[in-house]
């Protein structure tokens, strides 16, 4: 009798997969994306520990050396993208983003790791811009969600202004008791959704 089973790809098919994605990372006017480097730790930490950055990532200071143990690890996942968004001219960081969970069969990512240097917060929309065009025309992903603490006003005005759907809301998900809301974003609706947010993608700004 012949076995239909599905054959799935190895690791390291995946990982060979995830190589060749990055060699092609979509462009903003004044940014682009790369993948994050061990070397990017001290940034990252630095990013994470800031008392108004890190307030709804984390409920204990991050330390160099968990730092390097995620990346590290983080070079062993097929399932995640993990992303320095920096400056095109100085290369100066703007700060990080990942799109972490992909679930290749349901054609479904996470934002994730969102982190945005202060100096740089006018460049927002363009951070997830860059992302959604990775995750939506490179990637081929049919939506993307963001998991945000209902007390992260900031996120949520955020998420609701470039078009994003709330698709649930989990109580008491948050480690810190808070409830969590899903927003969701369709592949469908990124094109006329980026049109209506195309003003915040200024034009060669660069701080």
């Amino acid at each position: 009798m012949t076995d239909h089973a599905e054959v799935r790809p190895s690791k390291a098919d995946t990982l060979s997969t995830k190589a060749e994605n990055l060699k092609r990372l979509p462009e903003g006017n004044n940014l682009v994306l790369r993948e994050v480097r061990l070397d990017d730790s001290a940034q990252i930490i630095a990013w994470r520990n800031d008392p108004v950055l890190g307030k709804f990532m984390t409920r204990e200071k991050l330390t160099l050396a968990r730092q390097e143990e995620f990346f590290r690890n983080y070079q062993a996942m097929a399932d995640d993208y993990y992303f320095i968004a920096e400056f095109k001219r100085s290369r100066k960081p703007a700060g990080c983003i990942a799109l972490a969970n992909l679930d290749f069969a349901a054609k479904r990512g996470e934002v994730a790791r969102l982190i945005v240097d202060p100096g740089a917060r006018l460049f927002l929309a363009e951070i997830f811009d860059l992302l959604l065009a990775f995750a939506f025309v490179q990637l081929g992903l049919s939506a993307v969600v963001a998991n945000v603490q209902s007390r992260n006003r900031p996120a949520k005005n955020f998420h609701i202004r470039l078009g994003f759907q709330i698709q649930q809301i989990a109580p008491k998900a948050w480690w810190n008791g808070d409830d969590v809301i899903t927003f969701r974003m369709s592949r469908e609706d990124y094109p006329r959704l980026k049109q209506a947010w195309s003003a915040l993608l200024l034009d060669a700004r660069e701080c």
